[in-house]
């Protein structure tokens, strides 16, 4: 079905490189499902040029097979689902955005599990694009995401809003202040943070494309709070959520909030064409009334 879904996505993309980045896998691995697929049909589904691919005469006729085979399979995936529901066993999968977790206090999940016993939930994380992914092929049901994401193929709830700061060692020049810190001083700045594949870092990068930046990134960790704790001499500038500044523990450090291009934005999505589905909506609607009266602590800078 992987390889199924790879050629649907070669016949929408025209493109192995961009159909790739879709799935999450490599140029080569991709051509390689293509034509174990050719070889096993022992016909050519797609015309190779230099600008991409075309279907074959043959390869238009299957596509409408190739279309029923996979969304049967979807259906049959949801079919198992509600047998599991029916089972108890976990039946509503939801994912937070690497990173996202760290930001938040999740009991909130956790208590929506307790005082809904028939609701089962399967909690995840992953990056962000596989959350987009996952949430698109009806593998998950809701996800934690922040901006930037394409409103077209999925649609949020605004939950909290939330500010970047900048941790320093004392020493560094632009610790000399405690106010508000422009972000676009943080150009060709040493800058010590997130994993690529977290959502925050993702936030981060979207900030230094609009604002036009290029900070040298010498350090990317999912353990940044931990190289702000451990700093004893000027560094880097090491970036921090509101949560993680609160949790700073050295003395020698400056935290300055940073001004981005706009407040940092968490929301709770799904995909814009999910069939309806009950346990899915009451959730939503519990979590959106947790974070309407119980909003998400700030860093106090003061």
């Amino acid at each position: 079905m992987k390889t199924i879904e790879s050629t649907l996505r070669l016949y929408a993309e025209r493109n192995v490189t961009r159909a790739s980045a879709e799935l999450f896998i490599s140029q080569q691995g991709l051509s390689r499902q293509l034509r174990a697929l050719e070889e096993e049909l022992g016909v050519a589904l797609f015309e190779r040029s230099r600008t991409g691919l075309a279907p074959t005469a043959i390869g238009e006729r299957l596509l409408p097979r190739f279309k029923a085979m996979y969304e049967e399979y979807l259906a049959l995936k949801r079919e198992i689902e509600a047998y599991g529901r029916g089972r108890g066993r976990p039946a509503l999968p939801v994912a937070f955005a690497i990173g996202l977790s760290h930001c938040l206090d999740t009991d909130f999940i956790f208590d929506y599990q307790k005082s809904h016993r028939d609701a089962g939930i399967a909690i995840e994380e992953w990056s962000q694009p596989a959350c987009l992914k996952k949430l698109l092929s009806g593998e998950l049901e809701l996800a934690f995401l922040v901006d930037p994401f394409d409103r077209r193929l999925v649609k949020g709830i605004p939950l909290a809003e939330d500010y970047m700061f900048a941790a320093l060692h004392r020493d560094h020049p632009l610790a000399a202040s405690d106010a508000p810190m422009p972000f676009a001083l943080l150009d060709g700045e040493n800058v010590i943070t997130g994993a690529p594949d977290n959502a925050l870092r993702g936030l981060f990068d979207h900030f230094c494309a609009v604002t036009g930046i290029k900070p040298r990134i010498i350090v990317s960790s999912s353990y940044s709070l931990n190289f702000a704790n451990a700093m004893r001499e000027d560094a880097g500038i090491v970036t921090v959520t509101s949560r993680m500044a609160s949790m700073l523990s050295n003395p020698d450090l400056v935290v300055r909030r940073l001004l981005t291009p706009k407040p940092g934005l968490m929301y709770l999505c799904q995909a814009a064409k999910a069939p309806a589905n009950k346990e899915r909506t009451a959730l939503a609607r519990y979590v959106k009334d947790y974070f309407e009266s119980t909003p998400m602590a700030r860093f106090k800078e003061d």
